[in-house]
């Protein structure tokens, strides 16, 4: 016997009568079930793929950082080295066999290395004025690098930069030597090109001081800060990215308390 099952539904003084059968309940029930196992499926593997997308930029983050480090302390090895330059002229002059050679070609070997020493030194110079390692503008960080919710939206989203309020037409100025590599007037952007793949960019900017190509010298004024683009208020966006990829520069790279 198939039993049936009666749904009354009240609206003010009308009575409305639904019936509906048991395989009929029970087909609903398993409907639904099935519906929410799909959805429960769906969410599961959507936040797979998110976390996995977190995943990644952390891991290509955590990458940079160590390139980053590793050009460090390479710099301070040749630094090191560079330190007890005559010391190491005398060693490889103890070593040449100069017996048999004149007096002036002993010169010329030791001129050689003088100048050897001074073209890597000043590799070094350039090498080590080039990392941005100077704050663009003082102040003091309320978003950093990572995820957030999105100002906008509400959602999280990865920002990757850091911001630093201050009023309209505070200097900024250049955290490295570069080259200007583009600017971009009506968004208030600039990208500047550091070598070793490493860039720098500016963002919300009132004015800019620079042309494309320029090359710039490490705390030099670029630009002002301001409030063009998409913007919560005038501030300075500023960005770090090693091959591309987006770091923090306070971990490593510049003082977190430089900004004050």
């Amino acid at each position: 016997m198939n039993s049936v099952y009666s749904i009354l539904v009240l609206r003010g003084t009308q009575v409305r009568r639904f019936v509906i059968s048991r395989k009929g309940l029970r087909q609903i029930v398993l409907a639904g079930i099935t519906a929410a196992f799909a959805g429960g499926v769906f969410f599961n593997e959507y936040l797979e793929a998110e976390r996995k997308k977190v995943d990644d930029v952390i891991a290509q983050s955590q990458a940079q950082k160590e390139k980053l480090a590793a050009l460090r302390n390479r710099a301070q090895e040749v630094q090191k080295t560079l330190s007890h330059w005559k010391s190491l002229r005398e060693r490889i002059h103890a070593a040449l066999p100069g017996r048999n050679k004149s007096a002036s070609e002993n010169r010329s070997e030791g001129e050689e290395l003088q100048q050897f020493l001074g073209v890597l030194q000043g590799e070094l110079k350039q090498m080590i004025a080039s990392l941005p390692s100077e704050w663009p503008v003082r102040g003091r960080v309320v978003s950093g690098v990572g995820m957030r919710p999105s100002p906008w939206t509400g959602k999280m989203a990865y920002h990757a930069g850091l911001d630093i309020p201050n009023p309209v037409g505070t200097p900024v100025v250049a955290s490295g030597d570069a080259v200007v590599e583009s600017i971009d007037s009506q968004r208030g952007t600039i990208v500047l090109d550091h070598g070793q793949e490493i860039k720098t960019k500016y963002a919300h900017l009132s004015k800019v001081f620079v042309n494309q190509g320029e090359r710039v010298r490490q705390g030099q004024t670029i630009a002002a800060v301001g409030n063009v683009g998409r913007s919560t208020g005038p501030h300075l966006h500023y960005e770090v990215r090693v091959a591309g990829v987006a770091i923090d520069p306070r971990e490593g790279l510049i003082s977190a308390t430089r900004a004050e």
